[in-house]
């Protein structure tokens, strides 16, 4: 048992480096961003077209990863609770199946701007929010779940590790924003991978120094 959770700890974790690193090849510059929210997207037309084809790809392959990862989530929490922890694999699974979609979209953006048409932007970025939106909330609903469980004492977590869900680490993003070039797209750009590569890492991290509850 201990060497199935290590290995699908491991898995998320490379799941969520590899989204970050997809997201780094779609739309990292160096370039000033006045505002996060409107120009990353157009910016993308001056990205290399074998650039955006490697990030779009590594979408559906990282969810694959997050998924193995999520179900070491699973494995922590006792076998009483496992409907509920159904639940909660089920929701953060069907998210990352969604998000990885919504990763393999982007190359659209450079393209289509790149091609000098950024007034297609606006109507891509409304299907590509409509699957954010659905993979944003169905998260939410799995890790709400997992806290949950966790502060009912009905998983191998000790209570603190809550903190460090992004339910809560989420949050820091606005703050996130606030930070120059290069650092905006290093971190904002990719916070909601990094925010799964340090529940991923706290979770193993927890493994040597907590006995497995079954």
């Amino acid at each position: 048992m201990n060497k199935n959770l290590r290995l699908t700890g491991y898995a998320g974790l490379a799941g969520s480096l590899m989204m970050y690193a997809g997201d780094m090849l779609l739309y990292f510059t160096t370039q000033p961003i006045p505002d996060v929210n409107n120009d990353l997207l157009p910016s993308m037309g001056s990205v290399p077209l074998e650039r955006l084809f490697v990030g779009g790809l590594m979408g559906p392959l990282a969810a694959v990863l997050y998924i193995i990862g999520f179900y070491h989530l699973f494995l922590r929490i006792k076998k009483t609770r496992k409907k509920t922890a159904f639940g909660m694999y089920a929701s953060l699974s069907l998210s990352m199946l969604i998000g990885g979609a919504f990763h393999a979209f982007f190359p659209a953006f450079g393209i289509v701007s790149a091609q000098g048409h950024p007034e297609l932007i606006g109507n891509l970025f409304s299907y590509a929010r409509l699957l954010g939106g659905l993979a944003f909330s169905l998260m939410g609903i799995g890790w709400l779940l997992f806290c949950v469980l966790v502060l009912q004492k009905q998983t191998s977590f000790p209570r603190w590790i809550v903190l460090a869900t992004p339910l809560v680490t989420i949050w820091f993003n606005f703050l996130w924003q606030m930070l120059p070039q290069p650092f905006l797209v290093l971190i904002a750009g990719g916070w909601n991978n990094l925010v799964c590569t340090l529940i991923f890492a706290v979770s193993l991290l927890t493994l040597n120094r907590h006995k497995e509850k079954q």
